[in-house]
C-alpha cells in the first residue's frame, strides 16, 4: 500500500485508523500466538487498504504497564505524532510506501521514552508471517526485558 503524506494525514487525523486493544501480561506478550495475532490484524488491514493500530498494554511486575503498539506509517514517527510529517521530514507530493513499525513507550525503555522500530516494508508484509512474528518476538524480548531491568 502506498499514500502520499496528505492522505496518511487525513486518514489519521480523520479517526479512521482501525484499531484493537489487548492486556498481556510481559510473558503472554512474547508469546508467538499474541504476536502473529497483531501481526496479521495489521496486515488485514492493508489488505483492505486500512491503517491500523494494533496495542497491546503490557502488565509488568514492577510499576505501570508498557505501552507496546505495532503501527502503520510512512516513516519511524509513532501515529500519534503524525502531524510531524507535514512538510517538515516527507515531500508532499510523491506517494510512499506504508510500513509496519513496532513502537514501545514507557519512560524506562530508554532516556526519550520511545523505542520505534520498523518491523516491515511494504515488500516484508507480502512475506511469511513467521519470520515477521520471530523479528517481533526478539525486538519485544530485548526491549521488555530493559525495561524490567531499568526498573529493577
Amino acid at each position: 500500500m502506498k499514500m502520499t503524506v496528505a492522505d496518511y494525514l487525513g486518514q489519521v487525523t480523520g479517526d479512521r485508523v482501525v484499531r484493537e486493544t489487548v492486556a498481556k501480561t510481559a510473558a503472554q506478550a512474547q508469546q508467538k500466538t499474541t504476536l502473529k495475532a497483531a501481526i496479521q490484524f495489521m496486515l488485514d488491514q492493508f489488505d483492505k487498504g486500512y491503517l491500523g493500530q494494533y496495542n497491546l498494554d503490557v502488565k509488568m511486575k514492577k510499576g505501570d504497564p508498557v505501552s507496546v503498539r505495532l503501527e502503520a506509517n510512512l516513516i519511524n514517527v509513532p501515529m500519534g505524532e503524525a502531524e510531524r510529517l507535514d512538510g517538515k521530514l516527507l515531500d508532499q507530493g510523491p506517494e510512499y510506501p506504508v510500513n509496519l513499525y513496532m513502537v514501545m513507550e514507557s519512560a524506562d525503555v530508554n532516556k526519550s521514552g520511545l523505542r520505534i522500530d520498523e518491523l516491515a516494508n511494504d515488500t516484508d508484509q507480502g512475506g511469511i508471517i513467521t519470520s515477521l512474528v520471530e523479528r517481533a518476538q526478539g525486538w519485544m524480548a530485548e526491549h521488555l526485558a530493559a525495561v524490567a531491568e531499568n526498573r529493577a
